[in-house]
């Protein structure tokens, strides 16, 4: 095998194991455990998953079958605002009109009720 073989090889290599090494958060959500969903034709390979109750994100299970948690990009206001879906189907974000989910993704934090004024009596 020539270097370049080797470097490539090793590059490869870094690519595989690269997401689950370096951007593995939660946000508080269960886990899943990689290990229950993996087969013997896939392994050794990443595959996701979708998060349990949030349409936008998923989970990606590297190599070494530890969880990951991605977010699928927001959508442009020009176009309707909002995230894409992960679509379990296709294994990509996808245009939410494309993706079954019942879930919502959060499009911003919630806001109080504003106050109600008291009811007045006329003099």
């Amino acid at each position: 095998m020539g270097t370049l073989d080797k470097m490539s090889a090793v590059f490869r290599l870094f690519l595989l194991f690269l997401p689950s090494t370096l951007c593995c958060r939660g946000d508080g959500s269960a886990e899943p455990l990689c290990a229950e969903f993996v087969n013997q034709d896939m392994a050794g390979q990443p595959f996701y998953l979708p998060h349990q109750n949030n349409c936008s994100r998923y989970w990606m299970c590297g190599a070494d079958l530890m969880p990951c948690l991605f977010e699928c990009p927001p959508i442009a206001e020009d176009v309707g605002g909002g995230s894409l879906y992960f679509n379990i189907d296709l294994q990509i974000c996808d245009w939410p009109f494309n993706v079954e989910c019942t879930m919502s993704a959060p499009t911003s934090a919630p806001t109080k009720p504003a106050p109600t004024a008291a009811p007045t009596t006329a003099a």
